[in-house]
């Protein structure tokens, strides 16, 4: 789109823009999610470095936004800082309408290269923590009455309890041969979805959730969990935001819970 995005950005941030640029750059930024992301973190950062209250209301409960205030916070980040607020103010020339807002924006445009790759990182980090935290098959529904009446379904569940999970799904296939059991799909479901297949754990999914079952709304929690281990963050959001809107839903508190935590 440009050339060099964080000397716009930093143009933006400084006022240096005039008024058919301004539009122009915002008009881009309304369709550029990363873009607009971008350019608030530099703002905060720009904030930050003012030594402002930077973080809205809004944002304080925000765990990404924790993330990125700790990491300002860190001994590394605070070097980067002060190597950069020196060189800047080393090379500012007095004459020049290098004002110091505009310093300021500058060194948030570069700061934010380096934030940005700890953040990303820590983010993939806190995925991997956050499925381990709200995965739990006790919320899977219980197959414990139907065991008895059926050699495959006991298999299947035997088999699924020792992660064995590619014979579980053989099991528990043979038995919706001859048995019509939604909840049988969320099994399958986990089990795909722990051997790495999405794309199967997807389609069972939505199989429990298209069914008629009292159980169809755990399908939109087990969605929410896959899209939280392969780290679909926007996906995740989406699922967590159908499950929220009607409190009678499966793990409706657990997922305004998670929602806030992917924030």
């Amino acid at each position: 789109m440009y050339e060099d995005i964080d000397k716009k950005i930093e143009a933006y941030l400084g006022g240096d823009l005039n008024s058919e640029e301004k539009k122009q750059f915002e008009l881009i930024m309304s369709d550029d999610i990363e873009l607009q992301k971008k350019v608030k973190l530099a703002n905060e950062i720009n904030h930050h470095l003012k030594e402002e209250n930077w973080l809205s209301d809004e944002d304080k409960n925000s765990s990404s936004r924790k993330e990125i205030e700790d990491y300002i916070k860190s001994d590394e980040a605070t070097k980067i800082r002060s190597k950069i607020l020196d060189a800047g103010k080393r090379y500012k020339n007095p004459q020049s309408k290098f004002k110091s807002k505009r310093l300021i924006a500058a060194v948030a445009a570069i700061f934010v290269v380096a934030l940005l790759s700890t953040v990303l990182f820590i983010r993939n980090s806190s995925t991997t923590d956050l499925y381990a935290k709200y995965y739990s098959d006790n919320d899977l529904p219980s197959l414990l009455k139907r065991s008895g009446q059926n050699d495959f379904l006991s298999k299947g569940i035997k088999s699924f309890k020792a992660n064995e999970y590619e014979t579980a799904i053989t099991f528990f296939k043979e038995y919706l041969k001859e048995n019509d059991d939604p909840i049988l799909y969320s099994y399958i479901g986990i089990s795909y979805l722990e051997i790495g297949n999405t794309n199967k754990a997807l389609i069972n999914f939505d199989k429990l959730l298209n069914s008629s079952s009292i159980d169809n709304s755990k399908a939109l929690w087990y969605k929410s969990l896959m899209y939280l281990k392969i780290n679909d963050t926007i996906k995740l959001r989406k699922t967590l935001s159908k499950i929220i809107k009607d409190s009678t839903n499966f793990n409706y508190k657990k997922a305004q819970d998670l929602l806030l935590a992917v924030d």
